[in-house]
């Protein structure tokens, strides 16, 4: 049978689990009158040796800097839950939202971390905590696979009064009746509009449209056939003519070009280039045509005389 080493092995698991610790080092806890940059007083501790600062009562411009460093079997660690806790020293005025959190970073890489409280800079929640002096500032470090959480005395201090606030914050008479109704009250439903299908163009106004298209084809095609004996000339001596018409079908090929996908300013440098050499090359076939039809004339007259 392999019971036996699974057995073995679910002992040595259990084993290894049981004397894994979570340990803190190299904690240090300083305060800081950030207007001088000078340092008031200072603790070192491990999570073997608390040293919790004395109380003290704190100024308007002080820092309290909170670093330490966390590992589990030597190796640095991560847990679930770090952050300082700030309550009521006096047991009779703890009371639900009675005390502060405030979470501390820890590095996955190094297990080190930090933990700044700039009274310049407080939070409300914790400035209305100043009524309950002392109050006790506990670093907690917790993690689902520990037994018991760290729980770490850091000192005990008085906020300055000058920073105060009332508590509740904000105090519940400066709040607007029904406040709570309204705050969580639910909410109006979002409805969105989306853009209607498009609409049919009336068959009359169509009719017009596509009239108003095919008539002058229905004209060029009506006056073509008087005029083709006229048009009868002999071949060009140059390509301005050719190159004229060339340039009005890239003009059209341009349009159908814009109409479809490039915009108007894509399409107008072509326009203004296209433009160009029409007026260049009509110039020239219209001097052409010109001398062409004024030959014509003079052999006319001599055959006349």
């Amino acid at each position: 049978m392999h019971w036996a080493p699974l057995c073995t092995w679910t002992a040595l698991a259990a084993a290894t689990a049981a004397t894994a610790r979570l340990a803190l080092d190299h904690g240090k806890l300083a305060l800081v009158d950030t207007a001088t940059a000078s340092a008031l007083a200072s603790s070192t501790f491990t999570s073997d040796n608390p040293n919790p600062l004395p109380h003290r009562e704190l100024g308007d411009t002080d820092s309290l800097r909170l670093s330490f460093t966390l590992s589990r079997d030597g190796e640095p660690f991560v847990p679930q839950q770090a952050a300082v806790l700030v309550q009521p020293v006096n047991e009779h005025d703890r009371a639900p939202g009675r005390h502060w959190t405030s979470p501390a970073k820890v590095r996955a890489s190094t297990g080190k971390a930090k933990w700044e409280l700039d009274l310049s800079t407080a939070p409300p929640q914790l400035l209305s905590l100043a009524s309950f002096a002392p109050l006790s500032f506990t670093l907690l470090v917790g993690h689902p696979h520990e037994d018991a959480p760290l729980a770490l005395a850091l000192g005990t201090f008085s906020l300055p009064a000058s920073l105060a606030l009332p508590h509740p914050y904000p105090p519940v008479h400066d709040l607007p009746a029904h406040w709570e109704a309204e705050r969580y009250a639910k909410m109006p439903t979002i409805e969105w509009t989306f853009r209607g299908g498009e609409k049919r163009v009336n068959g009359v106004v169509a009719l017009v449209a596509t009239a108003s298209v095919l008539a002058p084809w229905l004209v060029l095609l009506a006056t073509l056939t008087p005029l083709v004996p006229s048009l009868r000339l002999s071949r060009p001596s140059t390509l301005s003519l050719p190159l004229l018409l060339v340039s009005l079908a890239l003009f059209e090929a341009l349009f159908v070009a814009y109409w479809l996908r490039l915009s108007l300013f894509d399409a107008a440098p072509f326009a203004a280039a296209l433009a160009l050499v029409a007026a260049l090359v009509g110039r020239g076939a219209l001097g052409e045509l010109l001398g062409r039809r004024r030959e014509a004339e003079r052999r006319e007259m001599g055959k006349t005389q």
